[in-house]
């Protein structure tokens, strides 16, 4: 019995014998450990004036990379291996650094310079619309991510507005006359593009007509197939001798061709109804139709019918609105002349009349 009881027992002790503990809690390996290696600082910066800049760094080693942007941001960006991180800069050079963190805790560090140059923006264009006194600037340009300084040459060390891009500056000139408008496009930093353009500003069209005011923009259009233009009087004498007259021809294209011209506010019919019309034609029995409509709406419209009776010779011709135009409640604006209204035109001399002196009377 002591025979049999004795070999189990020691059977047991031979393998518990055998068998090892594993330890843990060693950490001898984070003394001997080494730090990330010196890494790479790869900057790639947009080359669109906008100044994003995005920041890749590579260290073999390395757990987490602290990133200090070298600008007036003091707080470092962290990101892991693998990863990227981006920021704007304004132009200049900045020393952006990075702290490598390594798995035992020792960190590398690593400044780079930046250097953030902007492009001068290309393509600059100017807009420039008038209206009597006033001009409405706009600009647009490519990389212009400064904006555009505007100068409209009416005054000496004049302090230009600045505009962003999609935006309108408006300027009233004191008097009428011609200036040159500058615009600055700027980069955001040192380059700057600029251009000039060259406006007319125009006092108002008012009545009598001329055509000898160099300050009044006589600016007829025509549709139809009507060809009106200013010219220097052909024909001096008479009853008119003025240097300048208007020339219109209907050619062979529309029976309703016409021209119009938009005075630079409604017409006061308040005291006067008639116009009167100085015209030299090349037939007598030319019907001209003299037409008055309101601006942008051409249903509000009244119209008078005249003959000229004269061949080469100016004469006057009268258009009567007493008995059609009672008051100003239809802001007619618009003066408009059709020769033979219903009729093709043939571009000839029979298709022509000279005018002049555009007069309200009573």
């Amino acid at each position: 019995m002591n025979k049999l009881t004795y070999i189990p027992l020691l059977l047991l002790m031979t393998m518990g014998s055998g068998c090892t503990k594993d330890n843990f809690d060693n950490t001898d390996f984070l003394n001997t450990g080494t730090a990330p290696a010196s890494e790479g600082i790869n900057f790639n910066i947009k080359d669109d004036n906008s100044g994003l800049v995005t920041i890749t760094p590579n260290s073999a080693g390395a757990t987490a990379y602290d990133i200090y942007f070298g600008d007036a941001t003091t707080e470092p960006v962290r990101i892991l291996p693998g990863q990227n991180t981006t920021h704007i800069y304004k132009e200049g050079t900045y020393p952006v650094k990075v702290i490598a963190s390594g798995i035992t805790g020792q960190k590398t560090e690593t400044t780079k310079q930046l250097a953030v140059t902007f492009r001068a923006p290309e393509s600059l264009t100017i807009t420039a619309n008038a209206n009597l006194h006033d001009l409405t600037v706009s600009a647009a340009a490519l990389y212009a991510t400064g904006g555009y300084k505007v100068y409209f040459g009416d005054a000496a060390n004049e302090v230009p507005v600045l505009i962003a891009e999609g935006a309108h500056v408006t300027h009233t000139y004191a008097k009428a006359g011609k200036y040159q408008v500058k615009v600055e496009a700027l980069s955001g930093g040192a380059a700057i593009t600029t251009a000039t353009k060259e406006v007319t500003i125009y006092n108002a069209l008012t009545l009598p007509m001329t055509f000898e005011q160099p300050d009044v923009s006589y600016a007829w259009g025509d549709f139809g197939g009507s060809v009106t233009s200013v010219i220097p009087n052909p024909y001096p004498g008479g009853i008119n001798g003025s240097a300048t007259v208007g020339k219109i021809i209907k050619t062979k294209d529309q029976t309703w061709a016409g021209n119009y011209i938009s005075m630079s506010s409604p017409i006061d019919f308040t005291n006067n109804k008639k116009f009167k019309v100085k015209v030299y034609s090349w037939r007598p029995g030319l019907r001209v139709l003299l037409q008055l409509e309101r601006s942008g709406d051409n249903t509000f419209m009244e119209n008078m019918e005249a003959v000229t009776t004269k061949a080469n010779a100016w004469e006057e011709l009268t258009f009567d609105f007493s008995g059609k135009i009672m008051d100003n409640s239809k802001k007619l604006q618009n003066i408009l002349f059709f020769l033979d209204n219903g009729t093709q035109g043939d571009g000839s001399q029979n298709f022509t009349i000279l005018f002049d002196d555009i007069v309200l009377t009573n």
